[in-house]
C-alpha cells in the first residue's frame, strides 16, 4: 500500500509557479551573477593596491641586516720589540640598522604615483563600462523573450481564427455551398498553425533559458515577464555622446597613465637625494684592534646621478613621448567612433519607428480585411481558400507589428548605450 501511494504521487504532475520579472529585477539580478563585473571588481582593487605602493615610495625605508661569521687568518702588525697585534678578530658579529628618506628623485616618484592613479581611473571607467555593456545585453536578451511570447500569443489568435474559418467551412459544406476541398484546405490551415504553435513554444523556451542563464538562475524556472512596452513616440533624439561615457573615460585614462610616464623619464637625467641615519653594533666594530662590542651612529645624505653613455635615458624619453602621442591619437579616435555609433543608433531608431508605423497600419488593414472577409465567406461569396490566405496576411501583419514594437525598444536601448544615457540602467524605461 505505501509503495503504491509513492507511486501515485510520483505519478501527479508538479507544477511550479513562474517566477514574476520585471526589467528591473534582470538587471538587478544579471549585475549580481555577471562574472565580468565581478572580475572588474578584483581588478580595480588591484590596481588600488597598486596605488597605495607607489605612495608609499615617498616614506622613509628602514632596513636592518645581521651578521656573524669566522675568519680562519687574521693578519697582524708588528710594533718593534711589542708583541705582535692581530687586525681583526676570528669572531665576528655586526648588526646594522640603516633609514633612508628620499628627498628628492628627479620626478620618478611623483610620475609613478600619477600613473597608479590614472590607472584606477583607468579600470574604473573600464568596469562602468562592463556595466553598461551587461545593461544592455540584458534589456536585449529580456525584450528577445518579450518578442517571442507576443508571437506565441499571435500563434494562438491565429489558431482561434483558423478554427472558426473550419467551423464555418464545415457548416457551408453541411449547407451544400462549399465542397470537399474546402474542409481539406481548413484542415490544412489548421495543421499549419498548430505546428506554428510548438515553434513558437520551442522558440520561447529557447529564449527563456538563454535569459536564465544570464540572470544565473535555475534553468528549470519559467519566467512571466511583467513589463508592458510604450508605444513609439515622436521626437528628436539628440546624437551628442555624453562626455563621462566609460569608453571616453577610459581613452582619458589611459592617456593620463602615458603623460605621468612622460613626465617621469625626464627623472633618467637628474640626480637623486636622500637622507640617510643608521645605527651600527657589532663585535668588533670600528675598534678592529679589541675584541669588544660596541656601537656608532650615522647621519648624513646621499645624492646619486649615473648616465648611461649610450643614451639610453633619452631614447626611453622619446619612446615615452611617441606613447604619448599614441594614446592621444586613440582618445580622438574612440570619440570620433562613439560619435558615429551614437549617429548611426539614431538612425537606426528612426527607421525603426517609422517601421512601427508602417506595420501598424497594415495590421490594421488586415485585420478589417479580415473581417470583411469573413463575413462573406460566411455568405458563401468567398472561397475557403481566400480567406486563409486573408487570415495567414494577417498572422504575418500582427507578427511583423510585434517585432517592430520589439525591435523599437532594442533600437532605443542601443541608443542609450551608444550616447552613454543613465536610462540605460532604468528598468521602468520601456
Amino acid at each position: 500500500m505505501r509503495y503504491a501511494l509513492i507511486v501515485l504521487l510520483a505519478a501527479i504532475p508538479i507544477t511550479v509557479q513562474a517566477r514574476d520579472l520585471a526589467l528591473q529585477d534582470a538587471l538587478r539580478l544579471a549585475e549580481a551573477h555577471s562574472f565580468a563585473l565581478k572580475r572588474a571588481e578584483a581588478v580595480r582593487e588591484t590596481a588600488r593596491s597598486g596605488l597605495r605602493a607607489a605612495r608609499s615610495d615617498r616614506l622613509p625605508v628602514l632596513s636592518a641586516t645581521a651578521q656573524g661569521s669566522y675568519v680562519s687568518f687574521v693578519p697582524e702588525v708588528e710594533f718593534g720589540p711589542l708583541p705582535a697585534q692581530e687586525l681583526g678578530t676570528h669572531d665576528n658579529y655586526q648588526a646594522d640598522l640603516r633609514l633612508s628618506l628620499p628627498l628628492y628623485t628627479g620626478g620618478r616618484i611623483a610620475g609613478g604615483v600619477g600613473a597608479a592613479g590614472a590607472t584606477v581611473d583607468l579600470y574604473d571607467a573600464l568596469a562602468a563600462a562592463d556595466h553598461d555593456r551587461l545593461a544592455y545585453m540584458t534589456r536585449a536578451e529580456y525584450l528577445t523573450l518579450l518578442r517571442t511570447d507576443r508571437m506565441l500569443g499571435i500563434a494562438h489568435a491565429s489558431l482561434t481564427r483558423a478554427q472558426t474559418v473550419s467551423r464555418d467551412a464545415h457548416s457551408l459544406y453541411d449547407a451544400g455551398a462549399a465542397d470537399s476541398v474546402a474542409l481539406l484546405e481548413a484542415e490544412l490551415a489548421l495543421t499549419r498553425v498548430t505546428f506554428a504553435i510548438s515553434q513558437a513554444e520551442n522558440a520561447r523556451r529557447a529564449s527563456e533559458l538563454r535569459l536564465l542563464t544570464y540572470l544565473g538562475l535555475d534553468p528549470a524556472e519559467t519566467l512571466t515577464l511583467t513589463d508592458s512596452l510604450s508605444q513609439p513616440s515622436e521626437q528628436s533624439w539628440e546624437s551628442a555622446v555624453d562626455s563621462a561615457k566609460p569608453e571616453i573615460a577610459a581613452a582619458n585614462a589611459t592617456l593620463g597613465i602615458r603623460r605621468w610616464r612622460w613626465r617621469a623619464s625626464k627623472s633618467d637625467f637628474l640626480p637623486a637625494l636622500s637622507a640617510m641615519g643608521g645605527y651600527s653594533y657589532g663585535k668588533p666594530n670600528l675598534d678592529r684592534f679589541n675584541n669588544t662590542w660596541n656601537d656608532y651612529f650615522t647621519v648624513g645624505a646621499t645624492l646619486t646621478w649615473s648616465f648611461n653613455l649610450g643614451g639610453k635615458s633619452v631614447y626611453n624619453r622619446q619612446a615615452a613621448f611617441h606613447d604619448l602621442e599614441a594614446a592621444r591619437l586613440d582618445r580622438e579616435q574612440t570619440i570620433e567612433n562613439l560619435s558615429r555609433d551614437a549617429r548611426l543608433a539614431v538612425e537606426q531608431l528612426k527607421l525603426s519607428a517609422a517601421r512601427y508605423t508602417s506595420a501598424e497600419a497594415e495590421t490594421r488593414i488586415a485585420r478589417d480585411n479580415f473581417r470583411l472577409a469573413s463575413v462573406q465567406h460566411r455568405n458563401g461569396t468567398l472561397t475557403s481558400n481566400r480567406l486563409i490566405t486573408i487570415e495567414a496576411d494577417l498572422t504575418t501583419a500582427e507578427g511583423s507589428l510585434a517585432a517592430a514594437l520589439i525591435d523599437y525598444h532594442i533600437a532605443l536601448s542601443a541608443y542609450y548605450y551608444a550616447v552613454g544615457s543613465d536610462l540605460l540602467q532604468k528598468g521602468d524605461e520601456l
